[in-house]
């Protein structure tokens, strides 16, 4: 990812990246199944409701303890860089935010023949920037 790319971001608020990551995590987490779900979506939820009014100290506190949690799965690790990312836009590193985002979401890319998951990635990116647009 180019400088240029991570300089785009500050266009827009950082919290356009991160809807867009919980989104895809969401899509993704209704596709799969995993035993982890029930234990991870817990970090989902408060990736949803909590991160205006943590640290990035206590988001990277977060993020590792999923990343360690047993028998890691790629969604667990997407979840993790996630909560990274949050870490990294608060503590004011657009450019470690948007890195981070981007390899939580590359981790549950769907395989190119699967274009029904990637279409619902997509639609959800133009969603929430459309209702961003919309407010602004």
């Amino acid at each position: 990812m180019g400088l240029s790319n991570c300089t785009e971001i500050k266009k827009y608020h950082y919290s356009l990246a991160i809807k867009w990551a919980i989104e895809c995590i969401q899509i993704y987490s209704s596709e799969i199944e995993s035993d982890k779900l029930s234990q991870l979506n817990k970090y989902i939820q408060q990736a949803l409701s909590e991160p205006n009014f943590l640290t990035p100290l206590q988001c990277n506190e977060i993020s590792r303890e999923i990343w360690y949690l047993p028998e890691r799965e790629e969604i667990q690790t997407a979840i993790a860089r996630l909560w990274g990312s949050i870490a990294a836009f608060k503590d004011g590193e657009d450019c470690g935010g948007v890195i981070e985002t981007t390899r939580a979401v590359e981790l549950i890319l769907p395989d190119i023949s699967d274009r029904h998951l990637l279409d619902r990635y997509l639609e959800a990116a133009v969603i929430i920037y459309e209702k961003y647009e919309s407010q602004n």
